[in-house]
Formats: C-alpha cells, structure tokens, sequence
C-alpha cells in the first residue's frame, strides 16, 4: 500500500489496520426471542428488542466489544403497542446517509438473503427519516437483493410480534468483519449485472463537487487533473444505483474523496486499483474493511488543508476544504504528470480564493450553525 501522507503516526496507524487480521471466523449466530416486544428509534441510542420480561435483547443493539452505538431500552405504555400475531426477522436501524447505509444498515441482512424464510423484516428507522426505506435510492438496493417493500414493516411505535428473529451483525466499525457481509454486496452485483446494458470505463473518478450540500471546497481543481489522466468523471449520486454499481464493478481504476463515495468500491472486483484522497486527517475504518474484503491495497494521497485545529469540527459535518497539496504533488510527480507555469499559477490563485471561502465557513459554523 502506497502512502502520500503528511501526519507519519496516522500513516503508521493505518498501515497496522491494513495488517492486522480482522475477519471472523466464527460461524454466524441468530437469537430467536418469543413474544418480543420492539422498541422504535429514540434519539439513536434508544431502540430495539425486549423480551417479555422487559429485558433489553443486547443482540438487538449496535455493538460490539462494549461500543454501543445504537440501541437500549425505555419504558413505554402497553396500551401504546401494535401487536402482531407474527414472526420477524429485526434487521435493526436505517437512516438515510449512503456510506453508513452500506456499512451499518446491512449489517443483519445476510440472514434474509441466505435463508429461505418468507418472514418480513423490522427496522427503526432514525427518528425524522420515516419512510426512509421508500426512497428510491434505498429501495433499489433492497430490490437488488429481492426484498420487496410488501416485506418491510417500519417499527414507528412499541410493537410486540409473536417472534423476533436477531441475525448477528456481519460487520462492525473498527472492529471486524465476516464472509456474509460480502455476499449481500455480491448478490446485488449479480443482480444488477443482469440488468445493465450501458457503458463502462476503465478509470473512473466520482465526484463530489455537484451535490447539493457539497462539503469538499476545493474538489473541482483535483476533478480537472483526473478528467485530463484520462478518468471519466462521474457524480455517483446523478447515476441509478444499478448504474453505479455496474460501473464500479467493471472498472480497473476507481478514485474519489474518501467518505461515502469511495464506500462504492464494495461493488468493485477484487484486486483492483482504488485511489483514495483524504480530505482530512482522519483515519476512515469503514473504508479500511471495505477494502480488506475486496483484497484491495489502496493509494491514499492527502488533499486536505487543516490550519486550524478546530476545523473540521468531525469527520462528517465539515468544512473540508481540499486541494493541490504537497503530498498531491508528489503522487502527480510519480505518475510522470507534468504541470506548467499555468497550473502553478492557476492552483495559487485557486488556494487564495478557497482560503478566503474556507475562514467565512469556519466563522458561519462556528457561530451560525453554532455546532
């Protein structure tokens, strides 16, 4: 794995995850729990399965190794509970952000797609993202995998089902990840090569720089020099999810901002090159397992610009601001790319603007949005 990093304890850090062995072997479990009672989503870290005892089903939550990171019990009235004279199988809670979508949200669905049980599948969705699963993004990938919206049932208040199925998670951040988790990401491959007839590219680089609530300041500079090596530039979200993942899974080369977009590489062929601009100096565990089951050794080049310490305020919200950092020079010199006196002049005008842009969102941030 090749590095253009400029923090070495981070570089060294995430080449010891690179190394290490995080596959489970262990076979994959399921508890079945008799007239349980579901819980829906209660400001993320409530939620979940209760026996009929009223005892949290620690199976039911987010976790792993002591992290919590969803799940947990609450009283309610049982005058408020639906009840269901059925069994279900809980895959647990959905919401609406793609990169943690394909992690978390598919964590308990080898099971559905591995046995051929005709129950229906519970989720909680995040409170404010009702009918999270009806959005065409997430519906497509679901049909993919041949689960119909008929089979979902949304858990949007207490409801008590006959039986409750808990597959164990396949994958959990940081931590591990198993075979059965790749075979749901293999399945909608399948499926979804059936259906593709358009074309593909050899290198591809997906783009941030035309979402509506781009975070990335700076993409579009690094979006020119991968169109100019040849790379179609492609914005993920324009594309219908069978697209993206036929176009992924048919190309040599696959280069974005990490985050969300460089999760897609789920949907590649083993092996394949993948290049990875960091946008801050933060180490992705999604993307490391991501790759580690694609058997991919990536590039990772920094592009990002931090000169404050406080900024970005985490690894989601932003501001991010990119650009032709040294590290990216010395990757383009590697690659035989020459730049001129043009470039050079371009890209410093370029810094200066986005410096400028960069304090007027740190100041909003800080004191508008007041994080």
């Amino acid at each position: 794995m090749n590095t253009y990093m400029q923090d070495k304890i981070e570089e060294n850090r995430l080449n010891k995850l690179y190394n290490s062995d995080s596959l489970l072997q262990s076979p994959m479990q399921t508890v079945m729990i008799d007239n349980a009672l579901i819980l829906p989503d209660m400001h993320r870290l409530g939620g979940g399965v209760v026996d009929d005892r009223g005892r949290f089903v620690e199976e039911s939550a987010y976790q792993y190794d002591g992290i919590n990171l969803w799940g947990g019990a609450y009283e309610v009235q049982e005058q408020e509970t639906e009840v269901f004279q059925e069994t279900v199988i809980f895959i647990g809670q959905i919401f609406g952000h793609w990169g943690n979508f394909l992690f978390d949200c598919l964590a308990r669905l080898w099971y559905a797609i591995s046995e051929n049980k005709p129950y229906r599948l519970a989720y909680c969705s995040m409170q404010g993202e009702e009918g999270i699963l009806k959005k065409q993004r997430y519906c497509e990938v679901l049909e993919l995998l041949e689960i119909y919206p008929d089979r979902l049932i949304e858990i949007r208040k207490p409801a008590r089902f006959s039986s409750v199925i808990i597959p164990g998670l396949s994958v959990f951040p940081g931590t591990f990840y198993t075979k059965e988790f790749q075979t749901v990401f293999d399945k909608a491959i399948f499926n979804a090569n059936k259906s593709y007839n358009g074309e593909y590219y050899q290198k591809i680089y997906f783009t941030r720089t035309q979402m509506k609530a781009c975070k990335e300041l700076g993409e579009n500079r690094i979006e020119d020099i991968f169109r100019k090596m040849g790379f179609k530039v492609i914005a993920p979200e324009k594309l219908t999810v069978t697209e993206q993942i036929c176009l992924v899974n048919h190309c040599s080369v696959l280069a974005s901002i990490e985050g969300t977009t460089s999760h897609n590489i789920m949907f590649a062929q083993d092996h394949i090159k993948q290049l990875l601009l960091r946008k801050q100096n933060y180490i992705n565990t999604r993307q490391v397992q991501f790759d580690k089951l694609r058997r991919i050794e990536p590039q990772y080049i920094d592009v990002y610009y931090e000169p404050f310490q406080t900024f970005p305020l985490n690894h989601d919200a932003g501001p991010f601001w990119v650009g032709i950092t040294t590290s990216m020079k010395k990757w383009l010199k590697e690659q035989s790319i020459q730049r001129n006196l043009k470039d050079c002049l371009i890209d410093s005008a370029c810094w200066g603007w986005n410096a400028i842009i960069y304090l007027m969102k740190c100041f909003y941030y800080k004191y508008v949005l007041k994080y």
